[in-house]
């Protein structure tokens, strides 16, 4: 690499002012000094970063530049990352609102269903119920018919047992000879 002419003018300058500056030593007032001290800082760094920027400068841009690429990459993946986190949030909140409205739908069904089966189970109830008014009236009627035959077959054998009697009493002993041969001419001409 070839050092440009300046810098070595700059160099030397500079040393020769530190020079000069020592050789003068304290005797001078402290206001001229002070300035002299800060010119003399002043140029030695503008030769410092001359220097600097001379021998690393090329290094120093592309490092700049590498720098400012990853900012901007980390950036844009950044902005990437942010969108995807956002779509992300979007469907998640689509699908809570989904979800909210099929809970709310499922809610009314399985109302509706469980008030359907309620009005089932009532008919069925209602069914059983007449189901058993109509068997308890069919064994009444039975009962009934039942009491009703008892008395009838009751009251024939009073009625037989009556009319028994009261034959015997008004029957005399030439109706039944009568009767006894009436029943016998009936049974020979059956045969």
């Amino acid at each position: 690499m070839r050092v440009p002419g300046w810098v070595f003018t700059a160099v030397l300058f500079v040393a020769q002012s530190a020079a000069a500056q020592h050789a003068e030593g304290a005797g001078h007032a402290a206001h001229e000094a002070g300035w002299k001290l800060i010119a003399f800082h002043t140029l030695g760094l503008i030769v410092l970063l001359s220097v600097i920027g001379y021998f690393a400068g090329e290094s120093l841009r592309n490092f700049m530049r590498d720098r400012s690429d990853g900012l901007r990459r980390q950036l844009d993946a950044a902005r990437a990352a942010l969108a995807r986190a956002e779509e992300a949030n979007a469907e998640i909140s689509a699908r809570l609102a989904r979800i909210a409205e099929e809970n709310d739908t499922l809610v009314r069904e399985t109302a509706d269903v469980a008030e359907r089966e309620r009005e089932r189970a009532l008919e069925r109830a209602r069914a059983a119920a007449d189901r058993v008014r109509e068997e308890a009236k069919r064994a009444a009627d039975q009962e009934i018919e039942r009491a009703r035959a008892a008395l009838q077959s009751e009251a024939a054998k009073l009625a037989v047992s009556l009319a028994g009697d009261m034959v015997r009493q008004s029957l005399t002993p030439d109706d039944e000879r009568r009767m006894v041969s009436e029943f016998v001419s009936r049974i020979g001409d059956a045969s």
